[in-house]
């Protein structure tokens, strides 16, 4: 009797609207920019590290449910046999994707957005997020070194025309004096740490469920972030509803929300095109910024977010078969 084999099922994810993947990539980076207003009004009650240990602490205990009656019901991975899903890995398999996520979500929360909210302290919210905004070249030259993830001449020159937009209002800030340096730093180092996450980021998107990462990487971000923040802050925390209304938001809106958002793009469109989104940062950081902390944005910051939106269509275009 003839031997039937079984193919596994597709790993490739569903193709997805152009229109789709904007959207969510838009959505995206205004819910990323508005953690930063929404970190400006939970420091005014407690210190950077305290606040983003509650917060992810928080994120995890929400996730929790969640992630078990997912694990409970395909396995703790995706499922096999559903359209342009992985099939059930090997133990050794999983072991290592849930290292990798842990290792991810380490760097994205714990140093990212523990430098960047430290470095906050002393640098407007708008300008953070312009600082933050120079992630995608960062990522687009390492996905090319280590992911081998191609880089047109389009999404070269859109990658140079953001970053070109970034430094305008850099040294448009640097030359008003109004940027502290060391805080300007700080963030600018996180960002590394946050190109980094979202490479490894792609290792893993296709195989992990979004959930079960999340479950992975917000508690643990949380413990590491606990005893710095009672060895720098003493945990203090002044109670009041703009406090935990800040807490809330983080956890849910931000932590919750950008972490799956950010694997869908991951996993749909590459660490690249994925990254890109970070560019519209200063548009929405400035934008929020003024609108709820009434802070105050020069031209200089309106002028330099027009080579940043355009270098953004040039990295989406696809190219050219």
């Amino acid at each position: 009797m003839p031997r039937v084999r079984i193919t596994a099922p597709p790993t490739t994810p569903p193709a997805v609207s152009r229109l789709r993947f904007a959207l969510v990539g838009t959505l995206f980076s205004l819910v990323w920019s508005s953690a930063f207003i929404a970190g400006k009004v939970g420091m005014a009650a407690s210190g950077p590290l305290t606040l983003l240990s509650l917060r992810f602490l928080l994120a995890g205990l929400l996730v929790w449910p969640i992630a078990r009656l997912r694990a409970g019901t395909s396995g703790g991975v995706q499922g096999a046999g559903a359209p342009g899903r992985p099939e059930r890995a090997p133990k050794a398999q999983q072991l290592r994707d849930a290292l990798v996520a842990l290792l991810a979500g380490l760097l994205n929360n714990a140093v990212y957005l523990g430098l960047a909210f430290v470095g906050m302290r002393t640098v407007p919210a708008g300008l953070t997020t312009i600082v933050v905004s120079t992630s995608p070249l960062m990522t687009s030259a390492l996905a090319a070194l280590a992911l081998r993830e191609r880089l047109g001449w389009r999404a070269a020159a859109g990658l140079a025309a953001g970053f070109a937009g970034v430094v305008w209002i850099m040294r448009a800030r640097a030359l008003s004096g109004s940027a502290d340096l060391h805080g300007v730093a700080l963030i600018l180092l996180g960002t590394v740490a946050l190109s980094v996450s979202t490479l490894l980021y792609r290792k893993i998107a296709g195989r992990l469920d979004p959930w079960r990462i999340a479950l992975i990487q917000l508690p643990a971000s949380g413990l590491v972030l606990l005893p710095l923040a009672w060895w720098r802050e003493g945990l203090v925390v002044l109670p009041s509803a703009a406090f935990f209304g800040s807490l809330l938001y983080l956890a849910v809106v931000v932590s919750i929300g950008t972490t799956l958002m950010l694997l869908w793009l991951v996993r749909h469109g590459g660490a690249s095109r994925a990254s890109s989104f970070h560019l519209l940062n200063p548009l929405f950081g400035t934008l929020l910024a003024v609108l709820l902390l009434g802070e105050h944005v020069p031209a200089s910051d309106l002028l330099g977010a027009l080579p940043i939106m355009a270098g953004l269509g040039l990295v989406l275009r696809p190219r050219r078969t």
